[in-house]
């Protein structure tokens, strides 16, 4: 009963200070909106980085006249590697398939019948478990009697300077985004918490007379907690709405329209409806936390 009480004593103050309750609601969904538009944008482009980092394999030739013995030993050296957890998986590519992956990526592949051998050798491909071991396993195999050391990298070759920026772009998008994901949830709880503000100032004289007939400081807060909650998860749905609009009508064609280049993409992010469920849940949560800290200076004796 007590809580239905609180929950008409929040419609009877939204009710009676319309204007302000739409500049929470306002105020909640701009912030909302403008998260709901960072968080996809964020995944995707943190799908894109991790998807990157996992191309970033070694590639360890072999020699043409390394024996059977000298590869066996080289692979076993690569097989302890992966047991001590630096490398994810690798594969061995004779010379007969490094030719054929290079005349399925050449436009015109009849180009290589003019070769009067074979140039390619064998390798073998090496996935580390984290790209920033690269240098370590490169350092680890090197030396081995079955690599040959005139390719490339001594016979071990990675992009090292790719693989430094690439996990340097990963890092900086890992803090920036939670960092700003801070930013904009904390600008949201002052926003409305000033909104909310005003609403608590028009009933100061109704919370002083609370406070002297012996209301607890629990009793006081409830109702405009609600109706913090109230206004935030109604600025929340606002914002999934117009989100939504955004995707019919503006996102889903550009990708239409790009579906060419767009077609070997395999990078994802978080699904509209999983993000309007947050959306709501973080409005309402906003809303309430930034009426509680607001009328917590309206309650100090």
């Amino acid at each position: 009963m007590r809580l239905s009480f609180f929950f008409r004593e929040a419609i009877r103050s939204i009710r009676a200070n319309a204007a302000i309750s739409v500049a929470a609601v306002v105020t909640v969904m701009i912030a909302v909106f403008i998260l709901g538009t960072f968080i996809p944008s964020y995944l995707y482009v943190q799908s894109t980085v991790n998807q990157e980092k996992s191309r970033l394999d070694i590639q360890v030739y072999v020699a043409d006249a390394a024996t059977t013995p000298q590869i066996s030993a080289l692979q076993g050296a690569i097989t302890n590697l992966q047991a001590h957890g630096q490398v994810k998986s690798f594969t061995f590519v004779s010379k007969d398939q490094a030719l054929q992956k290079l005349k399925s990526e050449l436009s015109d592949p009849t180009i290589l019948s003019l070769l009067p051998s074979n140039p390619l050798p064998a390798s073998f491909d090496v996935t580390p478990v984290d790209p920033s071991h690269d240098a370590q396993i490169a350092a680890a195999l090197r030396g081995n009697a079955a690599i040959d050391t005139t390719m490339q990298g001594n016979g071990v070759f990675y992009a090292a300077q790719t693989t430094d920026r690439l996990l340097s772009v990963a890092k900086f998008i890992q803090y920036a985004g939670a960092v700003l994901i801070i930013i904009l949830l904390v600008a949201a709880i002052l926003l409305i918490g000033n909104t909310i503000r005003l609403s608590i100032f028009a009933r100061r004289r109704e919370v002083e007379v609370m406070r002297l007939v012996g209301a607890t400081n629990w009793f006081i807060r409830w109702p405009f907690v609600i109706e913090g909650v109230i206004c935030g998860v109604a600025g929340a749905i606002v914002s999934v709405f117009a989100l939504y609009l955004a995707k019919v009508f503006i996102v889903e064609p550009w990708i239409h329209n790009n579906s060419n280049q767009l077609t070997k993409d395999t990078t994802g992010t978080i699904s509209f409806a999983a993000l309007a469920v947050i959306l709501i849940i973080a409005g309402g949560v906003v809303g309430a936390f930034g009426s509680g800290v607001t009328l917590r200076r309206f309650l100090k004796v």
